[in-house]
């Protein structure tokens, strides 16, 4: 299948140099030498050899006992080639490394062979091939969902502060996969592990004596309170471990399903300052880890003698177990609330991502691709400044929101080795 050779490949066939000798030297063996006739032209005695003809002198390599391994010995001593099968016919063991030594030991006139050797050996029996990929990945992810968080009121209808304003810096990490890929069906089995943390959204509000305030419904329930400056700060981080079973379905289409695990955890803050002095602080963090299936199809989508382009598409429905926690400080102490559902809501996630591979040897290549994934269902702190209530004086009221949204897409470069 053009699946598995593209997954799996390997150098060009090339004749062995040990079989052209042997073949060489058998001929040898029964062949006289040449001489030239007295008036020029070419003639060839022969010493011993049969009646029948040409068709006899394969019989030294096809059908004769002895062996083109005897033949070069006889001639040259036993100087073989390392790990060359001895022709001692009182030995009966493969040599080191091959399929017949694999799960027993070997007692030959040799070294045994080792613990990788014998490994080797099981993996060249079993029909199946190892890839190996090791990607970095620099991701962005978009801003939160949310309204206004901060007002000015040094100008009408004053926005200083909102959800929808807090872009994150990029954040990276690495991705690691390994697949089973069974040479002769295509079929392969697959997992694969992958962090992106520190996604971090900072926003410094300038000094403006008395003119920011949290507008209504504000924030925990606190409104209209007059500060002069203010410093938020907006960070997540996403995890995911996924395992998977792919079946060939056409030469260039593998269905993919399996396993699913996905972390996301977000984090917003905000200080006030009044006077020169810190005044309120509002801390709220949110955790959303999804477990589900997936589905998707893998895809070889063009190939040529320098690169190829692969695909993946990837979509599942995942229970979000969630939970979020805030806090509010002010000048009397601090006063926290804490919630969490169990499944809090069912919860989508979608992954695309586009490669191309460019070989560097008949076993390592190199990719650059694009990653994209959509989270969505998931509990996020700007969704949960609005509707608890963490107001002095006042009962405490906690709740969870999970109707928030993420996209995260970027950059991957790494490579791929196949054995």
């Amino acid at each position: 299948m053009t699946l598995v050779r593209e997954y799996c490949g390997g150098g060009p066939w090339r004749p062995t140099l040990i079989l052209a000798g042997a073949v060489l030297a058998a001929a040898a063996t029964h062949a006289g030498t040449a001489a030239l006739a007295g008036n020029g032209t070419l003639q060839t005695v022969f010493s011993d050899h049969p009646a029948d003809g040409n068709a006899s002198s394969f019989d030294g390599v096809l059908g004769d006992p002895e062996s083109a391994a005897s033949t070069l010995n006889g001639r040259f001593g036993d100087e073989r080639p390392a790990g060359f099968p001895s022709d001692n016919p009182t030995t009966s063991c493969a040599a080191p490394g091959t399929a017949e030594c694999c799960g027993e030991s070997c007692v030959c006139d040799r070294d045994p062979p080792g613990l990788l050797q014998q490994l080797h050996a099981c993996h060249e029996q079993s029909g199946a091939c190892w890839i190996g990929r090791a990607d970095a990945l620099l991701l962005w992810r978009n801003a939160p969902p949310g309204g206004l968080i901060v007002g000015n009121n040094s100008i009408v209808g004053g926005n200083a502060l909102s959800a929808g304003g807090m872009d994150s810096t990029p954040a990276a990490g690495p991705r690691f996969s390994i697949f089973r890929v069974n040479k002769s069906t295509g079929n392969a089995i697959e997992a694969t592990y992958l962090r992106a943390a520190n996604f971090r959204s900072l926003r410094p509000l300038g000094a403006l004596s008395g003119q920011y305030e949290l507008p209504t419904p504000g924030i925990y329930g606190n409104t209209g309170i007059p500060f002069d400056n203010a410093n938020a700060d907006l960070g997540a981080r996403l995890q995911s471990f996924e395992f998977n079973r792919h079946h060939g379905i056409t030469q260039n289409i593998r269905f993919l399903a399996g396993f699913r695990w996905i972390e996301w955890q977000e984090q917003f803050s905000m200080q006030t300052y009044a006077g020169g002095a810190a005044a309120d602080s509002f801390q709220t963090n949110c955790y959303n880890d999804l477990y589900g299936g997936q589905i998707g199809l893998d895809a070889n989508l063009l190939k040529t003698q320098w690169i190829r382009f692969d695909s993946v598409v990837k979509a599942g429905v995942y229970s979000n177990v969630g939970a979020q926690s805030s806090l509010y400080v002010d000048a009397i102490g601090p006063t926290g609330v804490y919630a969490s559902d169990s499944p809090l809501s069912c919860a989508f996630a979608g992954e695309v991502g586009l490669n191309g591979v460019i070989p560097l040897s008949s076993r390592l290549d190199l990719r650059i691709g694009y990653f994209g994934l959509w989270l969505s269902g998931i509990a996020q702190p700007t969704r949960q400044l609005n509707g608890q209530q963490i107001v002095p004086g006042e009962p405490n009221v906690a709740t969870i929101n999970a109707n928030g949204g993420v996209l995260v897409q970027g950059v991957s470069l790494g490579l791929e080795g196949r054995w």
